[in-house]
């Protein structure tokens, strides 16, 4: 199809890429070496660093690929290609650092951060170079694919008019064939004289003996077909092409997020997770000690909730509120200050005076790693409800929140937390998230969130 040849393409670009991110492993590690400016003390041999390129080679192009670097439509000026660049190769070095962590590895942090910066610019160089090598006559007549719209006239003028000018630019019109006046005959015939790489069958007003017929008759020429089944307009980054009982079905996502940016994601959770239970285990012992000194009751609060597509799962948190809470929720109703389904309230008399502290500074979430290292939570993503109040829920666009795991830690909570009192603002925040994610909005919400608990912001 035509977007193969593209993707065939992008696929070399980041190979390419890797290699060159491996290049800037070596050259930063010699240019670490030989820095003549500074006495910085020695370095281990060069040994020692060989065994992370093939891991430099495989991050570096992944991180870039997180930031749309090579998904289309691709930066189109060298301002977007540029961020685009730098973000990638920020998150390459805080992964390389987090990775050498958990390895407990000992390698110069200043290798690692040139890796990032040497990588950086020779991605760019190659960004330019293949741009322009992309507007030149050869390459565009290697490129570029010649079609033959099969279907009604109608229906090939209306997905003509739906391309867009990167897709236009990929193609070179070759006619048209309507199976309904014309003859498999003349089909073959124009495959011949027009020597066409790719047919666009138009499966509105094309009968399934037609369509069957040039079908066959692709396959004997050994020329790829693209197929529009005339259904209505799903986001084109959301559908791909799967296999279902032996045909091809279209498999649509509900979120425009890739399954390569999920799996890092997923990877950062396990592995954040972990890494902050650990280094935070003094003071969960802390705050567990403070809990049982001052109030009576269990130290860990356990409450079901609705994660991923509103399956429940047992949330923990630390406990804040006195062991009847939940019997004396129903004498506080008049008193509910979030307009919704969610049940907020200031000053309340079940919390205690220590749980008052841990909301304020949401201490009392701390122990919600522990579902992001079982996978039933993400470290960022909207805040898990109990399962009562999404039952409560009026709008099918308050349960698209539910599409993606619930997170420790969301937009909603650096922005006023329970300063906003309509759960529709709340709402409007957490679709924005999903609508807009990426692992660099992740990374500034993780860091936007440091702040905001230390110092209580919105908290109570």
């Amino acid at each position: 199809m035509i977007t193969h040849s593209q993707r065939t393409r992008t696929r070399f670009r980041q190979v390419l890429d890797g290699g060159l991110f491996a290049l800037a492993l070596l050259a930063a590690y010699y240019l670490r070496a030989t820095f003549p400016w500074f006495d910085l003390p020695d370095l281990q041999p060069v040994g020692d660093y060989l065994w992370l390129l093939p891991v430099v080679a495989a991050l570096g192009p992944l991180m870039m690929a997180s930031q749309g670097f090579y998904a289309p439509p691709r930066p189109t000026t060298r301002l977007g290609a540029f961020f685009s660049i730098l973000r990638g190769c920020m998150l390459t070095v805080v992964g390389l650092i987090l990775f050498l962590f958990v390895l407990r590895e000992q390698l110069a942090r200043s290798v690692i951060i040139l890796v990032g910066s040497i990588g950086g610019v020779l991605v760019y160089v190659r960004h330019e170079l293949t741009a322009w090598l992309d507007t030149r006559a050869f390459a565009q007549a290697q490129f570029r694919r010649r079609v033959l719209w099969v279907g009604t006239q109608e229906e090939n003028r209306l997905l003509r008019e739906a391309l867009t000018r990167v897709e236009q630019a990929a193609i070179e019109d070759s006619g048209e064939f309507d199976p309904a006046l014309q003859s498999p005959e003349e089909f073959v015939r124009l495959l011949h004289d027009r020597t066409i790489n790719v047919v666009i069958l138009n499966l509105a007003g094309v009968d399934r003996a037609q369509a069957s017929r040039v079908l066959l008759a692709c396959a004997h020429e050994g020329v790829e077909v693209l197929v529009r089944p005339g259904l209505f307009a799903l986001p084109s980054s959301r559908v791909t092409i799967d296999q279902f009982g032996g045909e091809a079905v279209f498999f649509f996502r509900a979120q425009s997020a890739s399954p390569t940016a999920l799996a890092v994601k997923q990877a950062f959770d396990y592995a954040g997770g972990a890494l902050l239970l650990v280094l935070l285990s003094p003071l969960l012992g802390l705050i567990a000690l403070v809990i049982r000194l001052t109030s009576a009751g269990p130290v860990l609060y356990r409450q079901t909730r609705a994660g991923l597509n509103g399956r429940p799962f047992a949330m923990f948190k630390f406990r804040s509120m006195a062991v009847d809470a939940e019997q004396r929720q129903a004498d506080l109703a008049s008193r509910n200050e979030m307009r919704g389904p969610v049940f907020k309230v200031s000053d309340d008399p079940r919390v205690t005076p220590a749980g008052r502290f841990l909301r304020r500074h949401s201490l009392d979430e701390l122990p919600q790693l522990w579902n992001v290292v079982r996978g039933e939570m993400s470290l960022v993503g909207p805040r898990p409800l109990p399962v009562e109040e999404v039952k409560r829920f009026d709008s099918d666009t308050h349960r698209r929140r539910l599409s993606v795991k619930p997170g420790l830690t969301c937009l909603w909570q650096i922005s006023g937390r329970n300063d906003i009192a309509d759960f529709t603002d709340w709402v409007r925040l957490d679709l924005a998230y999903i609508d807009n994610w990426s692992l660099w909005l992740d990374l500034k919400i993780l860091l936007a969130t440091v702040p905001v608990a230390l110092f209580g912001r919105g908290g109570r």
